[in-house]
This record gives C-alpha cells, structure tokens and sequence, in this order.
C-alpha cells in the first residue's frame, strides 16, 4: 500500500485502462480497529502490508456498485462489513452494521448523499483530519479537479450537486476518491469549482428547510446550556463571512460570557425575546433588533432565554484564521485554531522560563 500525507490512511489502486483512471481502495489504522474501504483485489504484498498493520476490523462499502472484493478481503482477516442501511439489502450478501447519515465506526463518520448514482451513496469524513472519502459520489478526473459521473448515471444531478456541499461543508483540505486522482490539499475550493460549474442548480443557495441543524446540549454541572444550530455559511460556500442560525431553549443559554478578538459578530433576532447579558449590563431583546459586538472587551456578550418560549436568532460574523476568545467571568482564553483553552493567568513575563 502506498501511504498518504493523511496520518494513519493508506491506499492501493488499480488502473482501469478502458476508462484511463485509477481505482482506488483506502485503509485507515484506528485505535479502535482498522478499516478498509471499497476494498478492490489484495496483491500479496498489499495483504502482507495490512497484516503487519493489524489486519482489518471493519469494511465500509460507500455504495453497492463498490462492494468489489469486500467478501473476499473480509473473509481473509476475519472483518464485518458496513454499508448504508438503504444499499444494504441490495447487496450481495449480508451485511454487519447498517450506516444511518451521521454514524460513527473506526474514526470516520457517515454523511448520507442523494441523487447519485445508488440511492444508498455515502461518503465518510474522517474525523479529525480534514479529509473525506466518496465511492463514486465524485470522480477525480481529469487529475486534479473532481466531477460527477455522467448526468445519465445520477439519479437526479441537480439534486446530487446540492447533496455535495455537505461534503464542501466538513472543511476538506483532502477529498480521497474511490475514481481517478484524490485531491491532496485544497480540496475544499476544488470541490466549490466543481459544484458551481453545475448548469440548472445554484449551489451556493440553501434554505433552512433544505439543510440539517444539530444540537448542542451541555452535560454534567453545565446544562444551563442548550440550543439548535445551523450553520448555513460553509454549506453555501462561504469563505470570508460566517452565518448561522440558532434556536435557544426556554431557561437556557447559548454560550458563555465571551468576546472576540478578531471576528466582530452581528446577532439579528428573528423569534422571541431573548435576554443579552453584558458587562455592561442585562438587556431583553425583540424580533428585529440588530446588536453588534466590537473586537474588545467592551464586546463581551452571552444570550440566554428567560422566556417560555424558544428565541431564534442569526449569527453573522466575518472568518479569521487566526482567532483568540476571552471568557472574562471564568478568566480563559481560547487559542483558535489549534483550540487550545488556557487560564489567562499568571499573566507572564516574555522571557519567563527561558
């Protein structure tokens, strides 16, 4: 196998003389077991190499038309097989896990996609590592862009190209294609390039109603902490603007007591009443109120929700490479990107233990 500049992801291929591209298959080492996905035929050497890894736990199979030699690699190390929980009965044979959008297994998580070539098509972004991996939800050919397959293969091309900005909206630095040439850095305005060139669809358009919300609920001593979040910017395209929208829960709060000290953020209030505590004091809020959050201290805010009633909110912000938040109530400062939380004291000298 031939190792990647992603950590710990690993491929093998096969060239495909009558379509001029590579096949590709990818194996990622995990703690929790290894994994192998859209598996093609092992070389000797290729399953000496996996074995020496630690041989494979589980098998992802990103659509039925890439099962390949999943059965035979799976017999050979002794691996369970995972597919969409729609592809899977269409298989040819049983499956272990069925993947539902969002599932986790051996460090990947499954994003479920739509209008492509099989109805059960998923990708995997594998977490932590800027990098997702797609079956034949896009080709990387000719070398160095990405394209969908021909329109007469897709089960409805527009509504596959909005399907992708989930992909675009992970942040991808790499795009690892099961077809033709994987996208090693840069991948994120690649892929744009790729979505925006899309005749009868404008991806970089979205509706609420047509885009996924998660929640954000805090455990332990910190449930005073609840909301609903859409992040609308990365799913359109965004690159120097973030907006969101959130919904907090009656008696909760959306985040801590913090500023900013490079994105200035403007919060528009859509529903409800909520309350905005400052250090300059407590104000309630209404529908149509505009509020602005300087770059200082001075612009420190929290927004809770002291009514019976949820409150919505747009969060709108420009992005910053380059981050560093104050929580002045517990005295932290959050290093972003690296995400580092520290205590901002002692406040230390320059030289100190130098």
């Amino acid at each position: 196998m031939q190792a990647t500049i992603v950590d710990g992801v690993f491929m093998w291929s096969a060239w495909q003389p009558e379509r001029n591209l590579f096949f590709n298959s990818f194996f990622l080492a995990h703690q929790d077991g290894n994994l192998a996905v859209d598996p093609l035929p092992l070389s000797e050497a290729d399953a000496a190499d996996i074995e020496r890894r630690g041989g494979v736990a589980w098998i992802v199979v990103t659509n039925r038309d890439h099962e390949r030699a999943a059965r035979a690699v799976a017999e050979r190390f002794g691996a369970k097989i995972a597919a969409s929980a729609v592809d899977a009965p269409l298989m040819s044979g049983p499956v272990d896990r069925a993947l539902a959008d969002g599932d986790t297994i051996c460090g990947v998580a499954a994003i479920a996609l739509d209008g492509l070539k099989t109805a059960g098509e998923i990708a995997l972004n594998v977490i932590g590592k800027h990098t997702v991996i797609v079956g034949d939800a896009l080709w990387g050919d000719p070398a160095g862009s990405l394209r969908l397959m021909p329109d007469e293969k897709l089960g409805d091309p527009a509504r596959g190209a909005l399907s992708l900005r989930r992909l675009a909206a992970a942040l991808p630095e790499n795009v690892l294609v099961g077809d033709g040439t994987c996208i090693f850095g840069g991948a994120r305005s690649v892929l744009w390039a790729c979505l925006e060139a899309r005749t009868g669809v404008y991806v970089n358009k979205a509706n609420p109603d047509e885009l996924k919300w998660s929640r954000r609920e805090a455990e332990g001593q910190h449930t005073s902490y609840a909301s609903d979040v859409l992040d609308i910017d990365f799913a359109i395209g965004a690159e120097k603007l973030g907006y969101r929208l959130v919904r907090v829960d009656p008696g909760k709060g959306f985040c801590p007591l913090h500023w900013h000290a490079a994105e200035e953020e403007l919060f528009i209030v859509t529903e409800g009443e909520p309350t905005l505590v400052t250090r300059r004091g407590n104000w309630k809020l209404r529908k149509g109120d505009f509020v602005n959050f300087p770059t200082r201290l001075s612009g420190a805010h929290k927004i809770v929700n002291e009514s019976n009633a949820c409150c919505e909110l747009i969060m709108i912000s420009n992005l910053e490479p380059v981050e560093v938040c104050g929580y002045p109530d517990s005295r932290k400062v959050l290093l972003d990107p690296i995400g580092l939380m520290v205590r901002d004291h002692p406040d230390l000298e320059y030289l100190d233990g130098e």
